[in-house]
């Protein structure tokens, strides 16, 4: 569906545009209010699993899942929407760090250069010489001082390295020696000399400090991982496919991170040395080690694996899930989240046939690996059933009713809302019964906000809108709300929601906008003259964007504009009001009629959005219910000029405003049917022939 006023296309072309990830999107956009996404947007992540979530949403709700607890920051609010994106998805279980660049250890989770671990290696560094009494001060001092001067960069030769070759010529102390060794270590590390790094570390294996024999440990490891990075990564950083590494440094590599984790397994690096020994996976294409290897960890407290929930998700999704095969993971979870992935289809007819789901067959052969989770395997089934066979009742038939009582974790959930959904596709008379039912055990985040999507789904579509606007309504967001307004609802209960001062002022406005527009834009032009007295007096003409809220679809112009003195248009045309007395009087004026066109399309009312039913699948896709059809004012001149008892004048301007509906691309901007080419050439040719005289047949150089 399209959306294309003037003020809507600035503010989307303000909107961040990222790529996306095979398994994964992130890009700036509206949500599509409907209740069922069987396809990736990226904006439409819900609390429930579904093959349209964003896989790393859908990871995330799996392993709180497991954990049988959130990790939210905060309760939601009736503004919380029920349908986001990823990043704020994971906001509001782990907030964004304060500093957005890399941090130390960004070279484990496969961001950066060995570089970025430079700092935190000189703070370590200053500390465990500085605790070693058995090196003399001077000793000490110079050691610190020549690593603090030492200055990688990872693309050429270190700075400060005169400062350590100095060191290691004047250190005489047995443990200084030590000390000075690791950094002729480290300065090869960063100069990318590998076989210099790895003799100076292994040197280090016995010693008797015991930060530097774990150290020394840990860096002959991060050797071998360096070495294996030298031909992994093509010259825009993206790892290269195929042969590219020698399987043996792969190994090698394998081995020396292995071989710290068994020295240390508690160590202070054993986090990092996880995380790269991910990344080793990763490079090498050994997908089944690098899925054992994150399975343990979702199940895993965060603060227990050393890496938050959001930070996993992605890593797991950058890094395995592209390449995941169903054959190389047992893992339920992992399992889960791809079987969803491949349960996509698509939701737009120009779309289809862009994706082959998996075969029901593939899914149950699935079974064993989920004997640790039947719920879950349940769960895949119906949510086979339902999103790619399109049998909402074999789905009532594999997942039963919870209890009311029941908190829902967030496969609980899952299973209910796909339970309601089959319902509301079978027309169960009990399925708003269900969704209330659910209420007190959405608990958790964004599950309220699902419910209330359910339910003023649920009543757009059984002709019941006063439940959604009744004072006791369940439905409190202002997006849902709004969109019933702008889209279906008729004039009484625009009218009622414009003038009850309990509500929201932005409610407010949204009703008595809608029914002024309306009014005016179908032929309702006696009610817009008494419901124009609802504007107030100092109601604005144009919006501040300063406090545009990008959780409110499609802003509206300003209340005020129905009143203004000035955009009336270009053929000497009074106030709106006016205009509409006119027409009250005699809907056939043919002055008025343009007058009235004229001030929609000076406004940027061309196909504007209350014009512009949502699809059938979405909130508000119903018909409306207010009378009369979209305004289109291609229809209004075509209408003009076809009469013989339009006045001279006005059929000029008829004729002037037909022809420049399709400058200057040629597509038509007015709404209506559309004409060919042949008929707008016709109807430049009888201006200039029959009104030569007139201001508009002298102005019109070209038809389009």
């Amino acid at each position: 569906m399209r959306r294309t006023t003037a003020a809507i296309l600035l503010l989307l072309a303000g909107l961040p545009w990222h790529g996306t990830a095979q398994a994964s999107g992130d890009f700036g956009c509206y949500p599509t209010w409907a209740l069922t996404h069987h396809d990736l947007t990226g904006c439409d992540d819900m609390a429930m699993l579904s093959p349209g979530n964003d896989t790393r949403v859908n990871l995330m709700l799996l392993m709180m899942a497991l954990r049988g607890k959130s990790s939210a920051t905060a309760p939601d609010t009736d503004q919380t929407p029920a349908l986001v994106d990823w990043a704020t998805f994971g906001a509001r279980f782990v907030p964004p760090p304060a500093d957005s660049g890399d941090n130390g250890d960004s070279y484990a989770e496969g961001q950066g250069s060995r570089c970025l671990s430079d700092g935190a290696g000189t703070t370590a560094f200053q500390d465990a010489i500085t605790a070693a009494t058995a090196v003399p001060d001077a000793e000490r001092t110079l050691l610190i001082d020549a690593r603090r001067h030492l200055s990688p960069t990872c693309t050429g030769p270190s700075g400060g390295a005169d400062g350590v070759t100095k060191a290691a010529g004047e250190v005489q102390s047995p443990l200084g020696k030590s000390f000075a060794a690791y950094l002729q270590g480290a300065q090869a590390f960063y100069d990318g000399d590998y076989d210099a790094a790895k003799s100076s570390f292994t040197s280090l294996g016995s010693a008797d400090q015991p930060w530097l024999a774990e150290t020394a440990h840990y860096m002959l490891a991060r050797v071998e991982v360096n070495r294996a990075q030298v031909d992994a990564f093509d010259e825009y950083g993206t790892l290269k496919e195929g042969d590219a590494i020698d399987p043996k440094v792969i190994d090698g590599a394998e081995a020396a991170l292995q071989a710290y984790l068994q020295a240390y397994p508690q160590g202070q690096y054993a986090a990092s040395a996880r995380g790269l020994l991910r990344r080793v996976y990763w490079i090498g294409g050994r997908t089944d080690k690098l899925a054992a290897t994150y399975a343990p960890l979702l199940s895993a407290d965060p603060t227990e694996r050393g890496l938050n929930d959001v930070d996993l998700a992605n890593e797991i999704d950058n890094k395995l899930l592209g390449d995941l095969k169903p054959q190389a993971t047992t893992d339920p979870t992992l399992l889960a989240v791809v079987d969803l992935l491949h349960m996509r289809t698509a939701d737009n007819e120009g779309d289809a046939g862009c994706c082959q789901p998996m075969p029901r067959t593939d899914l149950d052969a699935q079974k064993p690996s989920f004997a640790s989770n039947p719920a879950l395997f349940e769960f895949l089934q119906a949510a086979h059933a339902f999103y790619v066979e399109n049998k909402p009742d074999e789905v009532v038939k594999l997942i039963p009713e919870a209890k009311p009582e029941q908190a829902f974790d967030a496969l609980t959930f899952s299973r209910q809302m796909l339970r309601g959904m089959a319902m509301e596709a079978l027309k169960d008379p009990m399925a708003r019964d269900h969704w209330m039912a659910m209420l007190p055990g959405a608990v958790q985040p964004y599950q309220h906000p699902a419910l209330e999507l359910a339910i003023a789904y649920h009543d757009e579509r059984d002709h019941a809108l006063d439940r959604v606007f009744a004072s006791d309504s369940l439905v409190k967001n202002q997006t849902l709300r709004e969109i019933l307004l702008r889209n279906v609802a008729d004039a009484k209960l625009l009218r009622r929601q414009a003038t009850d001062q309990s509500l929201p002022q932005h409610e407010r406005d949204t009703a008595l906008f809608t029914l002024l527009y309306k009014e005016v834009s179908r032929g309702h032009y006696a009610d817009f003259g008494k419901d124009l007295g609802l504007v107030p007096a100092n109601a604005p003409t144009q919006n501040d964007n300063s406090d545009y809220d990008p959780t409110v679809p499609w802003p509206l112009p300003a209340l005020g504009i129905f009143g203004a003195t000035d955009n009336l248009g270009d053929y000497d045309c009074p106030l709106l009001k006016e205009t509409a007395a006119r027409l009250a009087r005699n809907a056939h004026n043919s002055k008025a009629q343009l007058c009235l066109a004229d001030f929609l399309r000076a406004n940027d009312f061309d196909q504007f959005v209350l014009d512009e039913q949502p699809e059938a699948r979405e909130l508000g896709g119903t018909p409306s219910l207010f009378a009369g059809a979209p305004y289109s004012r291609l229809t209004v001149y075509r209408a003009l000029i076809a009469s013989a008892q339009t006045p001279a004048a006005d059929k000029a301007y008829a004729l002037y405003r037909a022809v420049n509906c399709y400058a200057p691309s040629g597509n038509n901007s007015c709404g209506g049917e559309d004409v060919p080419g042949a008929q707008r050439k016709a109807w430049f040719n009888q201006l200039k022939r029959d009104y030569p005289s007139s201001p508009w047949a002298k102005d019109l150089k070209y038809y389009w």
